[in-house]
């Protein structure tokens, strides 16, 4: 339904009091859509719709629309101000933050990590804040009986923005941690494609992807074993940015975040109350 972008999510566009549908969240049948946890960050809803005499359903799986369309056509498009940039880094951040996170409760949630984090897999809100998307690869963790639903091959995402033990091949799949702090990995990456667009006394970098200057354009997973985990190279961080409180915080983040050592990265938690220090209430809203 939304493959084609704004033209088809118009013509698609049904009111929900005509359907007599309800809304559902896509991660379960039973709690509606105001209820649920991931109102803020879950961008999959579900419709349950009676058919003829209301006896059988159909779910619908749908997408909400931004139109601001991805982080990645964001950036692209134009550069971002100090307060734009910490309220971006924010929001993503706080939507890790909460996959992460266990939910006990009725209306709780297991533990999730992502899996495939890159400016492409986020969206921008009309209010210029983050969902994270598409969590097609993601697993999550079964606290009671401490077990993880990933399948065979545990080598999956964006090559280019695999953390070092995914190159490597070294990571523990037993625990659930380690995909956490890949994630992380992934984050500091993204950071890093945000704050070059963050415009201060009118410099600005352009638009680039992670790596784009040391490897190529589709770089397979040897180019990126090479680069980050034998030369341990990682995105320069232009001086300027040392001129700015905030761009100075950003870098020291994404320096942590991108450590060798997944143990030794911070947390999504710990990145979401450091960049909110930065931000005053009218500005940043997680």
């Amino acid at each position: 339904m939304l493959s084609n972008g704004r033209e088809e999510v118009v013509k698609s566009c049904v009111s929900l009091p005509e359907l007599h549908a309800q809304v559902f969240c896509h991660s379960s049948k039973n709690i509606t859509r105001t209820e649920c946890c991931y109102t803020d960050f879950c961008n999959n809803i579900t419709l349950r719709l009676p058919l003829d005499n209301g006896t059988w359903t159909q779910l619908w799986l749908v997408s909400e629309y931004h139109e601001q369309g991805s982080l990645f056509d964001y950036l692209n498009r134009g550069t971002v101000t100090v307060e734009g940039m910490v309220r971006l880094a924010l929001s993503v951040a706080s939507g890790l933050a909460h996959l992460h996170m266990e939910i006990v409760g009725t209306q709780g949630k297991p533990a999730i990590a992502h899996r495939d984090l890159k400016s492409k897999n986020i969206l921008v809100k009309r209010n210029e804040t983050c969902a994270i998307a598409d969590l097609g690869l993601a697993v999550k963790h079964d606290s009671v009986l401490n077990t993880i639903d990933i399948p065979q091959n545990p080598r999956v995402g964006t090559r280019r923005y695999m953390a070092p033990e995914i190159l490597d091949d070294a990571m523990n799949t037993n625990i659930f941690e380690s995909f956490k702090r890949a994630d992380i990995y992934s984050l500091g990456l993204v950071y890093w494609e945000i704050a070059r667009r963050c415009s201060v006394g009118g410099i600005t970098e352009e638009y680039q992807l992670p790596y784009y200057d040391l490897v190529p354009s589709d770089p397979s997973i040897e180019d990126m074993r090479r680069v980050v985990c034998e030369q341990k190279l990682r995105p320069s961080i232009p001086n300027q940015w040392q001129s700015c409180e905030a761009l100075r915080v950003l870098g020291r983040l994404m320096r942590e975040c991108w450590r060798a050592s997944g143990a030794a990265r911070l947390t999504a938690l710990r990145v979401k109350k450091t960049i909110s220090q930065l931000c005053v209430p009218e500005d940043c809203k997680a």
